[in-house]
């Protein structure tokens, strides 16, 4: 269950909303929450809620290109948070105008869906079939582009994992030739609980480890190899499956956390930060999202300089060769991750 791992809130307070005074974290009804010891105000995170439109036109369906991050660029059914005191329907039409110039007329629910892949927060999303009856087709307000795809020609770049699962639904309804893009934007969330925000690392090299150590998908092994580390490693090695980097396999991911781990150990890991190297082969930071952390606060790879500095110590030992060219946040590891997984969701038949 997502609730048992550690999923970002960038709205937790740290100072109490009635009194002022500073929070601690208590189990509140089966879950640690912040707490106030002064005057006993708890804090509740809560799922935010979306309305968006599924709009057909022309014998395609109408979508909305992201201007701005997380998922800057990717495509998305015209959508936004349902205001204090509005009615989902009401969002539905009011979102459609604002992002494609389209008046809508709201037919039926298509499905209502969750997903935990928007750093903001969590979200439930009601989809309705829409379809126009007025205004004319422009990208507004924070929308880039708007389009009308064929049912063959739906990005894989769908951006949150909640508007992927209602364009799955959608695409189902539209015969056998959207099967493979169906199976594309699944694929999308094979990567983890929640990617990019919550991922799979497959261990490959546990933290202490002295000789490398593969995957071998021929045989289904992971197999010593014949490299030998300049020290013993600081950090969990390992990938991200169902990702492909540039150099052709899967994106890898370093944990500089605690646990002991064995080869072949699959963690969930929240991403703090990016290593970039000179040749592209970029590195993911990440911390365990479970019980097993050392640093259950830190969102930030900033936030880690000693972890920061021991990474970059030793990658400077074991490849010389190859610089480090910077370092990127969180939210520019999710935009690695996310690209590496449209790239691996693409090569999908």
């Amino acid at each position: 269950m997502l609730h048992e791992l550690i999923l970002p809130d960038p709205g937790e307070p740290a100072y109490c909303a009635r009194c002022g005074g500073p929070l601690v974290r208590q189990e509140r009804g089966g879950r640690q929450r912040p707490v106030c010891p002064a005057c006993g105000w708890v804090y509740y995170a809560k799922t935010a809620f979306g309305a968006a439109t599924a709009i057909e036109l022309d014998g395609g369906l109408v979508l909305v290109q992201r201007a701005y991050e997380p998922y800057a660029g990717w495509w998305m059914l015209p959508a936004g948070f349902v205001e204090y005191g509005e009615r989902a329907d009401e969002t539905a039409v009011r979102e459609a105008e604002e992002e494609t110039g389209l008046v809508v007329a709201l037919d039926d629910l298509l499905g209502l869906y969750f997903g935990a892949d928007d750093p903001r927060n969590p979200a439930h999303l009601a989809v309705y079939r829409a379809r126009a009856v007025g205004g004319a087709l422009r990208a507004a307000d924070d929308a880039r582009a708007v389009r009308v795809f064929r049912p063959e020609e739906v990005p894989v770049e769908a951006a949150f994992a909640g508007q992927r699962a209602a364009l799955r639904d959608w695409l189902a309804a539209q015969g056998t030739e959207a099967a493979p893009r169906t199976r594309q934007l699944a694929a999308l969330d094979l990567a983890g609980p929640a990617p990019p925000v919550l991922v799979h690392a497959v261990i490959e090299n546990p933290r202490g480890s002295t000789r490398r150590v593969r995957y071998d998908a021929a045989s289904g092994r992971f197999e010593p190899t014949s490299v030998a580390f300049p020290w013993p490693l600081p950090a969990h090695y390992g990938y991200i499956p169902a990702t492909l980097a540039v150099d052709g396999a899967a994106l890898d991911i370093v944990v500089p956390d605690g646990g002991v781990l064995s080869a072949g150990a699959v963690i969930v890991a929240r991403p703090v930060g990016v290593l970039y190297r000179a040749d592209g082969d970029h590195k993911i930071v990440a911390l365990r999202a479970d019980g097993g952390t050392a640093h259950p606060a830190v969102h930030e790879l900033a936030a880690l300089p000693a972890e920061r500095e021991a990474l970059a110590r030793w990658h400077a030992a074991f490849r010389p060769e190859v610089a480090i060219s910077g370092w990127g946040d969180a939210a520019a590891a999710r935009r690695t991750i996310a690209a590496a997984q449209a790239a691996w969701a693409a090569a999908r038949p």
